[in-house]
C-alpha cells in the first residue's frame, strides 16, 4: 500500500487490522445513484481504502441538489453527474481505481454494469431502479445494500440473495414514481453512512443483519431495527 499511515485510525481496529485492509483494497463495489445517498456512500468507501469503486449516474448537477449532494460545487450546475463526482474523489485518494459510467441503467446493460462486483450498493431515488437493479443482484448472486429517504426518515436494507428477504418483499405496488421526494440533507447524511458502513463490514465478512430493515425517525432521533421474512411468492423466495 502507498501510504500506509493514510489508514492507520481503521487498520489499528482489531476487527480490520492488515488483513482487513487488504480485504477492502482487492474488493470491487458498484455503486447505483451519485446523489443524496451516493454521497456519503462513495466518500466513506473511498476513505476506507475500497480498492475499486464502479459509480453510476445518469443526471446532470442541479441547484436543487446543494441541500445534499456534497460531491458537487455551484460550478458543476449542468455538468454530468457521475464525471462531476469522479473528479472530487480522485482528488482525494489517488489510490483508488474510480471509474465514472454516465449512464441510465436498464434491462439491457444491468447485467453488464454490475459484472465483478463484489457488492452493491443502491443509492437511487425511485423504486423502478430499486427493483432492476435488486432483480439483477439476485440473480449475480451479488449482496446489495438497499436505502430509501423521505424527509426526516430513511431506511436501510442489506439484502443476501437466496438467503433473506429483498426490497420487493417490501412493497407490493412498484409503479409510481414521485418527482422532488421531500429530504433535509443530514437524513441523506446518516442513511447514506448506515449504508457504507454496512457495505464496509459485507467486504470484511463480518457479521450483517440481511434481510432486517433499520428505520431512521430524524424526528425522535431513533432507529427500530424489524426483521422482514420473504413472501411466499416473491423472487427471491424462488432463487433460494
Amino acid at each position: 500500500m502507498k501510504n500506509d499511515s493514510r489508514y492507520l485510525r481503521q487498520t489499528i481496529l482489531p476487527q480490520i487490522g492488515e488483513e482487513g485492509q487488504t480485504k477492502l483494497k482487492e474488493s470491487t463495489v458498484v455503486v447505483v445513484g451519485c446523489g443524496g445517498l451516493g454521497s456519503p456512500v462513495l466518500t466513506y468507501l473511498m476513505m476506507a481504502g475500497v480498492g475499486k469503486i464502479v459509480m453510476m449516474d445518469s443526471d446532470t448537477v442541479s441547484l436543487t441538489n446543494m441541500n445534499r449532494q456534497f460531491l458537487y460545487e455551484e460550478n458543476d450546475i449542468g455538468k454530468e453527474k457521475a464525471y462531476c463526482a469522479e473528479e472530487f474523489l480522485c482528488r482525494r485518494n489517488s489510490e483508488i481505481d474510480i471509474q465514472a459510467v454516465q449512464t441510465c441503467v436498464n434491462e439491457e446493460n444491468i447485467g453488464n454494469l454490475l459484472q465483478g462486483a463484489q457488492l452493491v450498493i443502491d443509492c437511487v431515488d425511485n423504486d423502478r431502479t430499486r427493483i432492476l437493479v435488486s432483480r439483477a443482484c439476485l440473480r449475480l448472486k451479488i449482496p446489495v445494500i438497499e436505502a430509501g429517504l423521505r424527509g426526516f426518515y430513511g431506511y436501510v436494507l442489506p439484502i443476501s440473495p437466496g438467503e433473506s428477504a429483498c426490497i420487493e418483499c417490501l412493497r407490493s405496488d412498484h409503479t409510481s414514481k414521485e418527482e422532488n421526494i421531500p429530504v433535509i440533507g443530514a437524513a441523506a447524511g446518516v442513511i447514506g453512512s448506515l449504508q457504507a458502513m454496512e457495505g464496509i463490514k459485507v467486504l470484511l465478512g463480518m457479521d450483517v443483519s440481511y434481510g432486517s430493515i433499520l428505520h431512521y425517525d430524524g424526528l425522535r432521533g431513533e432507529f427500530e431495527t424489524i426483521p422482514i421474512e420473504p413472501k411466499e411468492q416473491c423472487i427471491c423466495r424462488q432463487r433460494v
